[in-house]
């Protein structure tokens, strides 16, 4: 049986130095502080998707590139992230200037509603504490889907999986935070056939896998 859908959620909004890090010296220190402080998180969401050697993998939302460096020791094929920030895109290139250089990691600035890869592209699909800002979840989703062949995985691993969880920050930075069951229920809509989410067992961490 289907969970009900609830209402529609709001969109999020365009510009803000956590949707959007600049290259001022605040969206720098935020992008290094994501990138350590993300860590923990990247590796419980990784846990549960299992990649392999032979995966190619987008990372959406790349932020400063941290969720990449991990990702490129587990997979030996091309690795490319995606960001609508050009700093994020910067910062993400300098975390992994080794594989960037070899030609096996592509970062590119570019919204999760166009993503600039042909259908099928690619066997996974990231996206670490950033559906809190896509303009519409479900439109990101869908255009996931479309680079993924039958079979391809998607990974969303979000530190809060409600609004409550987020407390003040939730209306300060304006973010959309749908629950598991939303979010599971708007990838079976955009045609993932199986969908599976959890909680982290002492966090208010959600971690969703849907399979194309």
């Amino acid at each position: 049986m289907e969970p009900a859908m609830s209402p529609a959620l709001p969109k999020a909004p365009a510009h803000s130095q956590f949707s959007r890090p600049s290259s001022s010296l605040i969206g720098r220190l935020l992008l290094t502080a994501m990138n350590q402080g993300h860590q923990p998180l990247h590796a419980w969401g990784l846990k549960r998707l299992v990649l392999r050697p032979s995966d190619r993998v987008l990372d959406v939302g790349c932020g400063g590139g941290a969720a990449i460096k991990r990702i490129l020791r587990e997979t030996r094929r091309e690795v490319a992230g995606v960001d609508h920030s050009p700093a994020a895109v910067d910062t993400a290139l300098r975390a992994n200037r080794a594989a960037a250089a070899s030609g096996r990691l592509r970062v590119v600035e570019a919204s999760v509603e166009d993503l600039p890869f042909r259908d099928g592209f690619f066997d996974a699909v990231t996206a670490f504490e950033t559906t809190y800002f896509w303009p519409d979840i479900a439109a990101g989703m869908a255009e996931i889907r479309r680079v993924l062949p039958p079979g391809g995985r998607l990974l969303i691993a979000n530190e809060y999986a409600t609004r409550s969880d987020a407390g003040h920050w939730a209306d300060r930075l304006e973010m959309t935070i749908p629950d598991g069951d939303h979010l599971a229920g708007m990838a079976r809509q955009v045609g993932f056939s199986q969908v599976d989410w959890d909680h982290h067992p002492r966090r208010s961490w959600l971690r969703l896998v849907a399979i194309a």
